[in-house]
C-alpha cells in the first residue's frame, strides 16, 4: 500500500488534471479527494498531513484526466438543493435547468394554487420531476422516458428524495393516455453536427440519446409540441428548456401549433434558456 499525505495527493491530482487541460482542475482534484476519503474541506485543513492509501485517489484522478465526468465518478450531482444519483444512463443535471423548474413551479403555484397534474417528458435522471414534486407537494407529477435504464435511475432518485413521482416507459407520448395541466420538457436539442465539437466529457460519455436533437436540434420540440395538443388540458401550459440560439425557432413551432402567450426567459448568464406557452 503506497501512502501519501492528503496535501501531497491534492497537489499531484491538480497537476495531473491541469496537464490534461481538465476544466476546474483545482476544484475537481479537491472534490475527488473529499469523495474518496470521506472528508470535508474543514477536515482537510485540520489535518492536511494525514497519510492515506494513495491508490484509490490516483485511480480516480486518472479517470478524470481522461475527461470522464466528475459526477459519474462520484455518482452524484446536486440540483435545486437535492442530491441526485447519476451515471452514464442519464444526462448530468445542470444549473441552467433550474430555471425551467422555477418557472414551472411558479405556474403551478400562481395559476393552479399548487394543485395540478404535471408531465415531465424526457425525464432522464428525474431531476426536474422530483424537484417539482418536492417544491409543489400538492401537484400530481408523472415522468416519462424512452430509456428503461434512465427510468431506473430516476425512480431511485425519487425514492432517495422521498418524492412521489409516477414513472412511465414511453417513446414520447406513445404510452400516455391522460391529459395534464402542465407539460415540461428538457428534450435532446443539440444539432447532430454540433455534437462533435462538444467538450469530451459530454461528447464521449453522456448519453447520446439525451443530447442529439438531430438536424437543426428542433426535432423533439416539433414532435412534443404537436403531440402535446392531445395531452394538455384546455388552459394548460407547456414549458421547454432550449439552446441559447433556439428561442425564435421554438417560439415559432409553438405559434404554428396554436399555443398562446409565448414567453422566453433568460438564465443567469443572460442567455435565452426557457420558453413557456399556454394552450387554448
Amino acid at each position: 500500500m503506497e501512502k501519501k499525505s492528503l496535501s501531497e495527493l491534492l497537489c499531484i491530482g491538480k497537476s495531473m488534471l491541469e496537464k490534461e487541460n481538465v476544466p476546474d482542475a483545482g476544484y475537481d482534484s479537491r472534490a475527488l479527494l473529499e469523495y474518496i476519503y470521506g472528508i470535508s474541506k474543514s477536515d482537510y485543513f485540520m489535518n492536511p498531513h494525514m497519510e492515506v492509501d494513495a491508490r484509490p485517489y490516483m485511480d480516480a484522478i486518472k479517470k478524470r484526466a481522461e475527461r470522464y465526468p466528475l459526477q459519474y465518478i462520484t455518482g452524484e450531482q446536486w440540483f435545486m438543493g437535492y442530491r441526485f444519483e447519476v451515471n452514464e444512463n442519464v444526462l448530468i443535471p445542470r444549473q441552467d435547468t433550474e430555471l425551467l423548474v422555477e418557472k414551472t413551479a411558479d405556474i403551478i403555484k400562481n395559476v393552479y394554487g399548487g394543485k395540478c397534474s404535471v408531465l415531465d417528458m424526457c425525464t432522464g435522471s428525474g431531476c426536474i420531476a422530483v424537484s417539482i414534486d418536492k417544491m409543489c407537494g400538492d401537484a400530481d407529477v408523472t415522468a416519462v422516458d424512452v430509456s428503461e435504464n434512465a427510468l431506473k435511475t430516476a425512480k431511485k432518485n425519487s425514492e432517495n428524495n422521498e418524492a412521489y413521482v409516477k414513472f412511465i416507459l414511453s417513446n414520447l407520448f406513445e404510452n400516455i393516455d391522460g391529459k395534464y395541466d402542465v407539460i415540461v420538457s428538457n428534450p435532446p436539442y443539440i444539432p447532430t453536427k454540433v455534437i462533435e465539437g462538444l467538450m469530451p466529457e459530454v461528447r464521449d460519455y453522456e448519453p447520446m440519446l439525451a443530447l442529439d436533437g438531430e438536424k437543426d436540434g428542433l426535432l423533439f420540440y416539433e414532435k412534443i409540441t404537436e403531440q402535446a395538443c392531445m395531452h394538455l388540458k384546455h388552459g394548460g401550459y407547456i414549458l421547454y428548456e432550449i439552446g441559447c440560439e433556439q428561442a425564435q425557432a421554438v417560439s415559432d413551432i409553438l405559434a404554428e401549433n396554436s399555443y398562446r402567450d409565448i414567453k422566453v426567459y433568460k438564465d443567469l448568464a443572460g442567455l435565452d434558456r426557457v420558453v413557456t406557452a399556454g394552450f387554448e
